[in-house]
C-alpha cells in the first residue's frame, strides 16, 4: 500500500480531488474488500457444522484459486454456483463475484450486487454495512450526490463500523459539489478519529493538506 500512498500524495498536488479519487479509488475498494473478507470469513465459519463448513470452505477456496489466477470467466462461474447452493459462504461469494465485475469494467453490475447484499435482511448486518459502503464506492463518479449521500447517512451514526469509511465518501461528495467548507470539515473529523485506521485517517490528512493549498475554507 505504500506505492498506492506516495502516489495519493503526489496526485494532491497537482489534480482536483475528485480525479485523484478515480485514480486510487479501485485500490480503496480492494482494501476494504480485503480487509472485511478476512475476518467475514471467521463469521460464515462459525454458523455451520463441522462437516458442512469444510465442504463449503473447499469450494470457496478452488473458486478463490481461479480469482487469484485471473480466470474471471471460470471464477465467475465458480462463485456463481456457490451462490447458488447457499450457505455459509453465500454472502462472501456474492462480494467476490461483484468484484470479478469491477475487473472486466462492469460498475453497473457490481453495484447492482452489492445493493442486493445491503437490502437482503438474511445477511448480516456488517455484511450489509459493507455492501454499502462498496456500491457507494463504485458509484461515485456517477450517481446522484444526493443518493449516494442518502445511502451512507446510517453508516456516518456513532459507533458504526463502517463510519470511517462513510466519513470519507461524505468528504468525496462534498469535493465533488465543490462544497470545501463542508468536505474539509468532515475530513477533519476523519483525521482526528482514532478509532479509524491509519490509512484513511492519512489520506483524509493529505487531503486536508490539497485544500488548504487551493485556498479551500
Amino acid at each position: 500500500m505504500t506505492d498506492i500512498f506516495r502516489e495519493v500524495d503526489e496526485d494532491l498536488k497537482r489534480d482536483q480531488a475528485i480525479q485523484l479519487w478515480k485514480r486510487y479509488g479501485k485500490y480503496v475498494i480492494a482494501f476494504a474488500v480485503a480487509t472485511v473478507l478476512a475476518t467475514a470469513g471467521i463469521v460464515a465459519w462459525q454458523n455451520y457444522r463441522e462437516k458442512q463448513r469444510a465442504s463449503e470452505g473447499r469450494a470457496f477456496a478452488l473458486a478463490m484459486e481461479l480469482v487469484n489466477r485471473g480466470d474471471a470467466a471460470a471464477a465467475s462461474t465458480a462463485m456463481g454456483d456457490i451462490v447458488n447452493q447457499g450457505g455459509g459462504y453465500r454472502t462472501l461469494a456474492l462480494l467476490q463475484e461483484a468484484g470479478l465485475k469491477l475487473r472486466t469494467g462492469s460498475k453497473a453490475a457490481a453495484a447492482a450486487i452489492y445493493d442486493g447484499i445491503a437490502a437482503d435482511g438474511d445477511i448480516q448486518q456488517p455484511f450489509r454495512d459493507l455492501a454499502t459502503i462498496l456500491s457507494a464506492l463504485t458509484n461515485i463518479d456517477t450517481a446522484a450526490a444526493a443518493a449516494t449521500d442518502k445511502k451512507i447517512q446510517p453508516l456516518l451514526a456513532p459507533g458504526s463500523a463502517f463510519r470511517p469509511s462513510a466519513l470519507e465518501l461524505e468528504g468525496l461528495l462534498a469535493l465533488k459539489q465543490g462544497d470545501s467548507k463542508a468536505a474539509k470539515k468532515t475530513f477533519q473529523e476523519l483525521a482526528d478519529d482514532t478509532t479509524a485506521l491509519g490509512g484513511l485517517r492519512q489520506r483524509a490528512t493529505q487531503i486536508l493538506t490539497w485544500i488548504d493549498e487551493q485556498g479551500g475554507a
